[in-house]
């Protein structure tokens, strides 16, 4: 069973997710909760969650000054927080796991399903964390660093590396230039909200290209791209594309 700690300076945040994971979540067993930073820390070493859903933003000491001081991890970290479109962004770059408060009941529990597929590498959340605190720092989504994670690494590219993506069932293939190619488990869907705004283009359901590797466009709608793949666009994306490479979307 699962172990969850809830660290909120707000107590009827703490009732709500508290509540919901009562109702909605029977794989967690035990909830405990803390409203400081202070009073998280003991709690921590003695209670040793599965699960820290952690807000961000608190007075004194926020959820990241909490992170900073823990040496070594050994459970999965979902943060909870107002939206903030830049912070989520760099949080979702790191391949970290989020709310939006307040909190709903179909989210939290695809939550906890994600954790349970990737409680594997969840110690690897100390990684990725600095990975965030780096995107974050840079001021500039176009400098984010991609963190690329499942059972057995945890890589991370730059956005101009990434030629394309292929969507494969629930599974994204990610072409890498230096002919590289990274499985995740993330869904196409979710990469094409995560990259929104860094200019990438869904030209056929299956496929989001990188346009800085687009080589050439034939007549039959065929793309080629910087390591020589071909990509098919959808006959309904043919003129968005047109647009996108003329400049004018």
């Amino acid at each position: 069973m699962i172990k969850a700690l809830i660290v909120d300076d707000e107590q009827a945040s703490i009732d709500l997710l508290n509540w919901l994971i009562r109702e909605y979540c029977p794989d967690i067993s035990s909830v405990h909760w803390a409203r400081s930073v202070k009073d998280a820390m003991p709690l921590i070493r003695s209670f040793q969650p599965d699960i820290v859903f952690l807000d961000i933003q608190m007075p004194h000491q926020s959820g990241f000054d909490l992170l900073t001081n823990i040496d070594n991890w050994n459970f999965e970290v979902i943060f909870t927080t107002a939206y903030n479109e830049f912070a989520i962004q760099a949080i979702r770059f790191s391949a970290l796991d989020y709310l939006l408060k307040p909190i709903d009941e179909t989210e939290l529990r695809k939550a906890v399903e994600r954790y349970k597929v990737k409680r594997i590498y969840a110690p690897a959340g100390q990684i990725l964390f600095r990975n965030f605190i780096q995107n974050i720092s840079q001021g500039n989504r176009e400098k984010f660093k991609l963190a690329l994670a499942d059972a057995s690494e945890i890589k991370y590219v730059q956005i101009d590396e990434i030629i394309r993506l292929q969507a494969e069932s629930n599974y994204t293939h990610i072409f890498l230039t230096g002919n590289k190619v990274f499985i995740s488990a993330k869904t196409l869907k979710e990469y094409d909200e995560m990259l929104e705004g860094q200019r990438f283009l869904r030209v056929h359901k299956s496929h989001l290209v990188n346009p800085a590797h687009i080589q050439a466009y034939d007549r039959q709608g065929i793309l080629m791209m910087s390591d020589n793949s071909k990509v098919e666009v959808a006959r309904r994306k043919k003129e968005f594309l047109q647009q996108a490479l003329a400049g004018k979307v």
